[in-house]
């Protein structure tokens, strides 16, 4: 059940025996799509752990059966992609992923980056997405206006540490239960991942996908 208005977070539980520690975004999601994907997790870094204030201990993954955690689920956003390449085959194909974090639009660098859908609001550890969190059902979204100087963004990018960059007019901040983005062939950076020549996806938030320790 996704988070409710002030309503508690998580709920307190004893820790598995068998917890796998997964210490990234890209690892939360290859957890999900996995065979051990009903094994019981704890992330300890990447931006789900940052947006749920997890700080790595050096013994997060021994076991200590009587230690008390804290069981939360969180979201997970299912990407169906399609590039200039599907498009240009019989059969049309494309190809899905799935991100826990964030995923950019990018043509170059991430000074070109035009776009961010995030579960986590986090980007490159900054607070990009203040609003966000990786359990109220929606996927949040920045989009940024290419009229935005280098200058410009340089100035958000520093105040995105404390999320205080929003509200900016060249950026567009919403939020949806899904999404779908088209334009000319780009690089999508999913979970620090990229793909290449990506012209159109569909964002779906995965309601409540895992249950996470920590």
């Amino acid at each position: 059940m996704t988070i409710q208005k002030l309503a508690p977070y998580g709920t307190p539980a004893s820790r598995p025996s068998n917890l796998v520690a997964l210490q990234s975004d890209f690892e939360i999601a290859q957890h999900f799509i996995s065979d051990d994907r009903a094994a019981p997790c704890t992330v300890t870094l990447g931006s789900i752990a940052q947006s749920l204030g997890i700080i790595e201990h050096s013994d997060s993954s021994a076991p200590n059966p009587d230690k008390q955690m804290t069981r939360v689920d969180i979201d997970l956003l299912q990407i169906d992609c399609r590039t200039t390449d599907s498009f240009n085959t019989s059969s049309n194909s494309g190809f899905r992923i799935v991100v826990a974090g964030t995923l950019a639009v990018q043509q170059r660098t991430p000074v070109s980056t035009s776009l961010l859908i995030s579960n986590s609001g986090i980007w490159r550890g900054r607070d990009v997405l203040p609003r966000a969190h990786p359990n109220d059902g929606f996927v949040d979204v920045l989009e940024i206006d290419q009229e935005l100087s280098l200058r410009q963004r340089a100035l958000a990018w520093r105040r995105s540490a404390t999320g205080s960059h929003l509200p900016h007019p060249y950026l567009r901040v919403s939020r949806s239960n899904d999404y779908q983005w088209s334009g000319r062939p780009s690089n999508i950076v999913a979970d620090g991942v990229t793909y290449k020549g990506v012209v159109w996806f569909h964002c779906k938030v995965l309601a409540d996908a895992m249950r996470v320790y920590f």
